[in-house]
Order: C-alpha cells, then structure tokens, then sequence
C-alpha cells in the first residue's frame, strides 16, 4: 500500500472552537470537493474531536481510566458524541460527490495502558477495494488495563501510516503549519522544513485539548517520518494545499524531516 495517504484533519479545522457541537460545514464541503477530484487515490481520513469530544474528555478526565463514576460517565457521553461528530464529518464530506464511510476508533481498535494493542483493519481493506475512504477518528476506547482510555486522531494517523506503509501521512490544520521563533533572534516564521533537535521554540499552540495539540503531531509525525512516511502539516482552510500536497505539488506547509 505505498500509494496509500493518510489525511488528518484537526479538531479546530473541522469545528468551531469556541462553540461546543458546531461542525465548520462548509470546510468540510470543500475539502470533500478536493479530494473528490483526486479520486480514486487510496486515501484514509482521520479526524480529531475538537469542540465535540475535547470538552467532555476533559471534564471527566476520560483519559485517566475507569477509577470513579465519572469517569464511567465522560467515556459514555464522550463516545456518543464522537459518533455524533463522526456521522457529521462523513455527511459534510460526500455531499461533494465524494465517497466515504465512518468507522470509529473504538469499533476496531484496543489499547493497553494508552497504546494501541489490536487494531483489525478488515473493514478498512474492504472499503479501499472498491475506493471508498474510510473515515475514523480520535475516540473513547476500550483499554486492557484501564479499561477505557482516550485515543488521539494523531496517534491512529501515525500508527496506521507506519503498519500500512503509506506514503504520505498529512496533517491539515488551521493555520499554514507549524510557526517557529529562532532562539537567537527571536524572529517568528513558518518553518518549511522541521527536523529532530532543531535550535526553535515552537510559537504557534495549534490545538489546546486533552490529546496534545501540536506538540503531539510532531511527536507522532516523526514518529512516521522515521520509518520513511512523508509527513506534512498544512492549512485546510486554504483550498487546494490538501489536493496539492495529494499530488506531490508545492504547496506552503511544513514539511517534518527525520
């Protein structure tokens, strides 16, 4: 599957972040029109929970387990409103044409103490074989340890770039990348090219939620940049960076460099 793509689309691209439950339907739409253009290119999505899921996980501390009833609360009502999201996000993105399917995380997906342990991509397979894209998401999901856990959409991008063998994993965001200001002269700009142990302070704080923003694309993009999957963040917003960077074009964004 080295054709393969990997498309992350950020909670605060595909949501309003200062208003619970309201899906940026319109972004949507149009990145439905990108990618139904460069159908039938074997591609995943995968997107984060942003005012949907983020709020309610982080209430109820989700992420720490089954240790009180309200952990037991948060990951129910937590679950309930990622389908939601999930339902939403496919409905937004075929209403140009584009043919996709939700799955979420915790209907193939186990973890052991935060890591994903089992992971059965039959459905996946099966989707991709007659080209419909499937669409999964960060979750509330089931841990052999404790219990139930949160799963970031980063984390199930990454992993899945690294067993797949994909050939690119991206990261959409709402903003042109990841924003750099040099130690030395304090001078703030978009970085092209990020490498591990560069001498920058990461300026721009894409994402703050429960599951690490964009300290945490890093890590896991690096995390596939090391294994020789292309890793690029770019601005979703901005129509036609995701079909560019589909295409191998130039585009503006970061690119991370193992």
């Amino acid at each position: 599957m080295r054709e393969l793509i990997i498309l992350k689309l950020g909670g605060s691209l595909i949501t309003e972040k200062d208003k619970p439950f309201t899906l940026r339907r319109d972004v949507l739409k149009g990145i439905g029109g990108e990618l139904a253009e460069v159908w039938p290119i074997p591609l995943i999505i995968v997107h984060g929970g942003g005012s949907y899921a983020h709020p309610i996980a982080k209430q109820y501390r989700v992420y720490e387990g089954y240790k009180t009833s309200e952990n037991f609360k948060g990951f129910i009502e937590t679950a309930k409103i990622v389908r939601r999201l999930n339902n939403e996000v496919v409905e937004a993105l075929t209403e140009s044409g584009f043919p996709a399917i939700g799955i979420p995380a915790s209907t193939f997906i186990i973890t052991k103490n935060g890591k994903i342990e089992t992971c059965n991509l039959d459905s996946f397979f099966t989707a991709l074989d007659v080209n419909i894209t499937p669409v999964t998401c960060g979750d509330a999901v089931f841990d052999r340890v404790l219990k139930f856990t949160i799963l970031s959409g980063d984390t199930i991008a990454s992993y899945l770039s690294v067993r797949l063998r994909a050939k690119k994993v991206i990261y959409a965001l709402d903003v042109d990348g990841v924003y750099v200001k040099d130690r030395v002269t304090g001078e703030v700009k978009l970085a092209e090219k990020l490498t591990p142990g560069m001498p920058i302070e990461i300026f721009k704080v894409v994402e703050d939620d429960v599951t690490g923003g964009i300290v945490r694309k890093i890590e896991e993009g690096f995390e596939a940049a090391e294994k020789g999957v292309e890793v690029f963040l770019v601005n979703g917003l901005v129509r036609g960076r995701i079909k560019s960077v589909i295409l191998g074009e130039e585009t503006i964004g970061t690119k991370l460099v193992y």
